[in-house]
Formats: C-alpha cells, structure tokens, sequence
C-alpha cells in the first residue's frame, strides 16, 4: 500500500515537474460514491483562490456537474486537483454553467480554493492539469483571483452557439452539429431570432419550470452567422433557464425551414407555455463560448469562425 500511494504521488509531482508521465485516475462505477470531501489540513494557512477557464468536447460526459449515474466534467478535473495538490485534500470547483451531456465548452470557467501547500504558481497548474487531464478537456487559463471570486455568481453574461449543418454531414461535422439541409430561409431566421433579444418571460423555452422561480431573463445579443453551410445562431444573455438555448433552436428550426414565419415564433415566445414549444435541439451542436465576469467585455464576441474550427 505504502509503495503504490508512492507512485501515486510521484504521477502528480511529475505533472507539476513537467514530466508527461501516465497518471490517469479511474472513474468511479455507476453508483458508486465519490469520497466525502476531506476537511482541510492547513485550517489556519492562507489559501489560494484560483480561476480556470477551460474547453471540453462533452460527447463522452453526463454534462459539467458531477452526477452520480454518469463520468462528468466536474468529477475529471477534480479529481486530477486531487492528485496535484499530494491527495491532502478533496478540492471541490465552482462552475460557470451546469452544461447538459453532450454540450461542449470553448470558455467554461471554474474556481476553486487550493490549500497552502504544495505552492503550485498559475502558470505551473495550467502545465500541470493539462498533462494530467484527457485530451478531451483542455485548461485554457490558470490565475490566481481575489479571495471569494465565485465563477458562477460573478459572471455578468454569457455566450452560446448552436452550429446547424446545411451541407452534407461528415464524420467530424457530425459530431458538433445539427444537420438540417432544408434550412434555407437564412433572412427569416435572422428576422426571428432578434425577437429574443431583451427581457423576456422564457416558460415557453425551458423544461421543468415548476422548479424555476423566476423565468424571466435578458438577452443582450443574437445573430445569425453563416460559413459556408454552417449556421451558427449566437446568443449572449445574463443568464440562461435549463436546456432554453436548445429549445429557442428548436423552434428556430421550423422558421429557417420555411414552416414558421417570424412572427409565429414571436408569438410562441409570448405565450410562455411550455406546450407552444417545438423540438428541443440536440445537445451535440450547442457550445458554451464564454464567460464575462467585466462589462462590456462581450463587444466583439459574436463568432469569426465556427466553435470547433482548429487554428
């Protein structure tokens, strides 16, 4: 036992040391449960409060927060902390967003308080959790932050893409959009999606609204952005109800395919009920894009490329 928590150790030690050494943790079963967070061991030492913006492609998770009948994004990176940080500590992250299975992130952001010791710099966790995590959930930034920054409850806004593939479906196409290739009222769906900008009742575009108790929210921005025969709807809100963007989509769906006109959508979103709505899009073409925690950050957020374009 002594000599296997040794190479444990020394799997973390070598990340932060920059050796890219194998040390891959096992997801827990189906129903197993997750080990009950450690109290910290430096009560009184000053601690780190650190911020991460990080990308995944969420095809392989049951979403970003940890769940106990799925992998999710949430438990893979904690668990990696866990190993950096010599397995003191259970350290738990505070998300941006609760992203649904299969959403995938170019900009989630995430915060968490480290212990005092081992002293791991921003610059060295980045290095660290990027040879430590799976390919599929890269840290973009590591920075230490004020102490009580909360990635979830400072954010200002927030941007999604839904990704519509009008053209003939491919092996990597597929898996980051919504093929549609009857869309073709493009000038109608522009119309129809500036009925969402501002502050709306979104009952009609949510799921399990008894559980929501203010349905209202504000979006600040949405377009349409085409390249090639990839429709990308943008939509930068202050805040998002469950699986709304998905549902805006889905109905959006019927106007860019000649089977609703704007107005028509304009008045589902008014009647705020649940019943009007139409299809809910599939996750596999929605990417949280970013995370604004300054104002007027947004300004030049709307997409240049698509979200999964490699440059």
């Amino acid at each position: 036992m002594a000599q296997q928590e040794d190479i444990e150790s020394a799997g973390a030690e070598n990340a932060v040391n920059g050796e890219n050494r194998d040390v891959s943790v096992s997801a827990p079963e189906d129903g197993q449960e997750s080990a009950p967070e450690s109290r910290p061991i430096f009560p009184s030492a000053p601690r780190t409060t650190f911020k991460m913006e990080l990308s995944f492609d969420g095809a392989a998770y049951h979403g970003w927060q940890r769940q106990p009948n799925g992998v999710t994004v949430q438990e893979v990176v904690e668990e990696k902390l866990y190993r950096l940080f010599g397995e003191r500590e259970h350290i738990r992250i505070q998300g941006s967003s609760r992203t649904d299975a299969g959403v995938h992130a170019l900009g989630m952001v995430c915060s968490f308080s480290a212990p005092p010791s081992p002293y791991i710099p921003d610059w060295k966790l980045k290095k660290a959790m990027n040879r430590l995590l799976p390919d599929d959930i890269r840290i973009r930034t590591a920075e230490v932050v004020k102490e009580g920054f909360n990635a979830r409850f400072d954010a200002l806004a927030k941007s999604y893409v839904y990704v519509v593939n009008t053209g003939d479906i491919n092996p990597f196409s597929g898996r980051y959009s919504w093929h549609m290739e009857d869309m073709t009222e493009i000038d109608a769906l522009r119309e129809a999606v500036k009925h969402v900008e501002g502050r709306h009742d979104f009952s009609t575009f949510t799921v399990e609204r008894g559980k929501i108790d203010d349905p209202v929210r504000t979006i600040l921005r949405s377009e349409v952005v085409t390249f090639g025969p990839l429709v990308c709807m943008y939509f930068l809100g202050t805040g998002f109800l469950y699986k709304m963007v998905r549902s805006m989509v889905g109905a959006l769906m019927f106007v860019g395919r000649g089977r609703m006109t704007p107005d028509e959508f304009r008045g589902i979103l008014l009647a705020c009920d649940r019943a009007k709505c139409k299809d809910t899009a599939p996750a596999r073409g929605l990417f949280l894009k970013r995370v604004f925690y300054e104002p007027d950050a947004w300004l030049d957020d709307l997409p240049t490329r698509p979200p999964f374009w490699i440059a």
